[in-house]
């Protein structure tokens, strides 16, 4: 499943965001449209997996990723979206 999300990824850093729209929105709207309830899931999976790589600009963007789904999709109020991964 990683590995899908990294080559979903790819293709989407070869093209330039859609105009108005930061990368991290751009991702975040791309990981709706492909994962729809499971977005917030995956970026946070995502942001765990580049954490145990030792890539902490990874998991950076993961996070905020996750925290733009979050909030894109409702779940601001959770309180989980501004949590840090483990």
């Amino acid at each position: 499943m990683l590995k899908l999300l990294h080559c979903i990824r790819q293709l989407f850093r070869r093209r330039p965001p859609a105009s108005g729209l930061t990368v991290i929105e751009y991702e975040a709207v791309s990981l709706i449209a492909y994962e729809g309830r499971a977005a917030y899931e995956r970026a946070r999976e995502q942001a765990e997996y580049c954490l145990s790589r030792g890539s902490e600009a990874g998991c950076r963007f993961w996070s905020e990723v996750a925290v733009e789904v979050a909030r894109r999709t409702g779940k601001v109020n959770t309180g989980r979206a501004k949590e840090q991964p483990r």
